[in-house]
């Protein structure tokens, strides 16, 4: 069961950086705005998972408990809705590659949140790995020296914002998803999010020409870049734990970087490679060490 989590996260991952990559082609050749791009794509990949859901499921379902209901509003607007957007932000400011290896600190925020949630001890090894992740992001953003920053702020705090709010993604529905099942909460949370940024960007006013190319590349990021990416990482949290889940997306800024480099002719210096090496290693081995620890009925969803 343990292998089937791994590879939902990992094609979750594998879908992202492809999601990415065409976000960043909208984004250049069409001039596409990060608002109306998270619109529609929140909305329409909702109204698809929860009509999915409700076609699937005959038996009467669940009601939401008031609690519960704040919860997925919680959800919804700053998980689902903050990553999304936060992350097409990065992507427009700094290229995809960059964004998302940005985002990909995000499990980093996972781990300092279980250990003040006293689930998860801390060692002096984990520490030195967490300061070993913001070193790499340094490396790549400002090539090592703060004088020659390589991404603008704005796109360095849209990164860090997608991290962050990528965390909160991951940790915050975990009792939703036992509760009330994995695509039920992804297709509201995604329905919700988008319903609530239509006053800001509507999906009617796309505000650039569209043609063909344009219309598969956001039906792609509305159907394999955003539904089913979602779903196959909220399902992998019923067989593994949630830090394990974040880190095994690593497969997104590898690919990202690769097809950067091929599509985009992108160029990366020798110390921001080092730096991407540095956040992709730290990561990877913080959380095989806290894998090691036993962890709590809370963080396993069964």
């Amino acid at each position: 069961m343990k292998l089937r989590g791994i590879g939902l996260a990992c094609s979750a991952g594998a879908l992202w950086a492809l999601s990415g990559i065409m976000c960043q082609i909208l984004f250049e050749e069409y001039q596409v705005s990060p608002e109306w791009l998270a619109s529609v794509r929140l909305l329409t990949a909702g109204v698809l998972l929860t009509g999915l859901n409700a076609f699937q499921t005959k038996a009467p379902r669940r009601k939401f408990s008031a609690r519960d209901f704040m919860g997925l509003l919680l959800f919804s607007l700053i998980g689902m809705l903050g990553v999304q957007y936060t992350y097409f932000k990065a992507i427009q400011y700094s290229g995809a590659a960059i964004a998302t290896i940005l985002q990909f600190t995000g499990p980093i925020f996972i781990f300092i949140f279980l250990v003040f949630n006293k689930e998860k001890k801390i060692n002096v090894l984990e520490v030195l790995l967490m300061v070993a992740t913001f070193v790499g992001v340094f490396l790549i953003v400002a090539e090592g020296n703060l004088q020659t920053l390589n991404i603008s702020t704005m796109g360095f705090a849209m990164g860090m914002a997608s991290a962050v709010t990528l965390a909160f993604y991951t940790l915050q529905p975990r009792k939703l998803l036992v509760r009330y099942g994995e695509m039920r909460i992804a297709g509201l949370g995604m329905l919700i999010a988008g319903v609530a940024f239509q006053p800001i960007r509507p999906i009617w006013h796309p505000e650039f020409q569209m043609d063909g190319y344009s219309r598969a590349l956001v039906a792609s990021i509305v159907v394999f870049g955003t539904a089913m990416p979602f779903l196959f990482q909220l399902s992998s949290l019923r067989f593994i734990e949630a830090s394990l889940a974040s880190v095994l997306t690593v497969v997104e800024p590898i690919l990202a970087t690769i097809l950067s480099v091929v599509l985009f002719n992108s160029h990366f210096v020798a110390v921001q490679i080092i730096g991407f090496a540095v956040v992709i290693g730290s990561v990877l081995l913080l959380t095989r060490l806290s894998d090691k620890q036993v962890l709590p009925k809370e963080e396993r969803i069964e």
